[in-house]
């Protein structure tokens, strides 16, 4: 049976969240050493990207990334941190924010989060709207 670089990535946190300090190097040592005995060193950064992903959802953690056509204010930035467990169907423990510039977008703003996407953009409104009338 080949194992996917999800199962590694769910099989070290598994390894090394609640390991000692102390203990969490010979771990990795050791993990590493699976990969290579399994010619699997080349799925490290998938491995890496999924056990990150993994981590934060088993702890609580959002990576909300937000994409808008300007900067947006700190305010905001703040408005949409309370009102993403609501959205996104989620409860957090801690959002982390990500904000991307798209000069493509008319206005408004996309919230991404894992496979989540919360279009407010204004094209989506008028597409919306067109749908409707349509």
């Amino acid at each position: 049976m080949k194992i996917k670089p999800k199962q590694y990535a769910v099989a070290l946190y598994e390894a090394v969240k609640d390991a000692p300090k102390e203990k969490v190097r010979g771990i990795l040592d050791n993990f590493v050493k699976t990969l290579v005995k399994n010619n699997a060193l080349r799925f490290a950064p998938q491995i890496i990207d999924y056990f990150v992903k993994y981590a934060n959802r088993t702890e609580g953690i959002a990576d909300l990334k937000i994409k808008s056509a300007e900067p947006i204010k700190d305010e905001l930035i703040e408005r949409i941190k309370k009102a993403a467990p609501e959205i996104l169907g989620k409860d957090f423990k801690k959002i982390n924010i990500q904000q991307e510039v798209k000069q493509g977008l008319m206005g408004g703003f996309v919230l991404e989060c894992d496979d989540i996407i919360f279009d407010a953009s204004i094209k989506n409104k008028f597409q919306t709207l067109n749908k409707i009338l349509n």
